[in-house]
């Protein structure tokens, strides 16, 4: 994936210091976590991802390489990142019930459906995402009616330098 936009492009003006203080008060309130990341939101109409290990840093990573290069309105857009990826401050998306909102928006009947979509198609090819995270309530929300992807760094990269046992790293190089 080429990377074709600055830095510059990126809010520089965010304090993490200050979001580092926050959250060590307990200022933001916590909406969720996976393997690597915890998610608070920041009550500004943006949430922030912090990493809990090099999982939750490779994902953020991850993340911030989609949202350099992508020009579609399928992904809740990022705001700025720190250096080092440990926080990753994006927009606050609203929960969806359940994928079937995900599929009335792509006039599908099912995942499988939603996989052959030319969308979904194109951002997993370009972006190493895996269906199986692209089918799950959870990764969506919707801003302004519509879904986005807000959970979109556990890439094939990622699952493979972080998750699949060291046997299997060496097979999939």
């Amino acid at each position: 994936m080429e990377l074709n936009r600055s830095k510059t492009d990126f809010d520089k003006n965010v304090d993490f210091m200050q979001i580092s203080i926050n959250l060590k008060r307990k200022a933001y309130k916590f909406i969720g976590m996976g393997s690597g990341r915890l998610v608070f939101d920041m009550g500004n109409g943006y949430v922030v991802k912090v990493a809990r290990n090099q999982k939750g840093i490779g994902q953020n990573k991850a993340e911030y390489k989609v949202a350099l290069v992508d020009d579609s309105d399928l992904f809740a857009k990022i705001l700025s990142v720190s250096e080092g990826f440990q926080f990753v401050i994006m927009d606050k998306a609203d929960k969806i019930k359940d994928i079937t909102f995900v599929w009335d928006y792509f006039n599908v009947k099912n995942n499988h459906e939603l996989c052959q979509t030319k969308k979904l198609q194109d951002i997993s090819s370009r972006y190493g995402l895996l269906f199986s995270d692209l089918t799950r309530a959870v990764n969506w929300g919707q801003i302004n009616g519509k879904p986005v992807i807000i959970d979109y760094g556990f890439t094939r990269e990622v699952r493979r330098r972080f998750y699949l046992p060291p046997f299997f790293r060496i097979l999939r190089r």
